[in-house]
């Protein structure tokens, strides 16, 4: 049976500079980097889902929820920063395209599975993703995110994947824990010298821990 593997993009495929994206759009805004984190979070569920399906709306719900006047103004200058981010400070790891080109050589299949929003569809254009997976989930496109079952099961079908042949990768315990649920094997990725943005969970929940996509092989 052809194997599958479901793999995370932020602080799993891509490193990113997320300290230097709080500080410079909260300077930008004139609001501190905790009011800035609390509009982030305040919004992500619906902005990862779909409820925003473009830049503009998913950006000005941000601003909405900073409590921000919404003038064009900032929403353009909130825009080029997040495009701006998006091509200088998220870069692939050196291991990643090795190790996903080297999977599909063996004749298995590689799925991209992602929480995000729109501005995300800028980085996997620039980085020409498309060419090197079989298939691409973001959650603001399909309107579900991780951990439900939904997502996993969206991408499982993008491929004609099975659960028992297949492997989820990504940096939340929490988000392998969905793939867990849904009988998907997983290995919890902790690289290195990274901050994710949403963290590091206290503990691995039993997942098998890897530092880099090259243990996969």
């Amino acid at each position: 049976m052809q194997k599958t593997y479901l793999i995370d993009l932020y602080d799993t495929l891509v490193s990113s500079d997320w300290e230097r994206w709080r500080r410079e759009l909260s300077a930008m805004a004139g609001i501190t980097v905790e009011r800035l984190d609390r509009a982030f979070h305040e919004t992500r569920a619906s902005r990862n889902t779909g409820a925003y399906p473009d830049l503009e709306t998913s950006t000005r719900a941000v601003i909405h929820a900073a409590g921000l006047p919404d003038d064009h103004g900032t929403l353009r200058r909130w825009i080029e920063m997040d495009i701006e981010f998006m091509g200088t400070a998220v870069r692939l790891h050196e291991d990643s395209l090795p190790a996903i080109r080297t999977i599909r050589g063996r004749g298995a299949t590689a799925v991209l599975v992602s929480n995000c929003g729109p501005d995300t569809r800028l980085l996997v254009e620039r980085l020409g993703l498309e060419a090197e997976f079989d298939a691409l989930i973001l959650s603001f496109e399909i309107g579900a995110r991780k951990p439900d079952a939904a997502i996993y099961e969206a991408a499982l079908a993008s491929v004609g994947g099975t659960p028992t042949a297949a492997l989820f990768v990504d940096d939340q315990a929490e988000y392998c824990d969905g793939a867990r649920a849904l009988g998907i094997d997983t290995r919890l990725m902790v690289r290195s010298g990274t901050e994710p943005a949403e963290g590091f969970a206290s503990a691995t929940n039993g997942h098998v821990v890897i530092g880099d996509l090259s243990a996969l092989l």
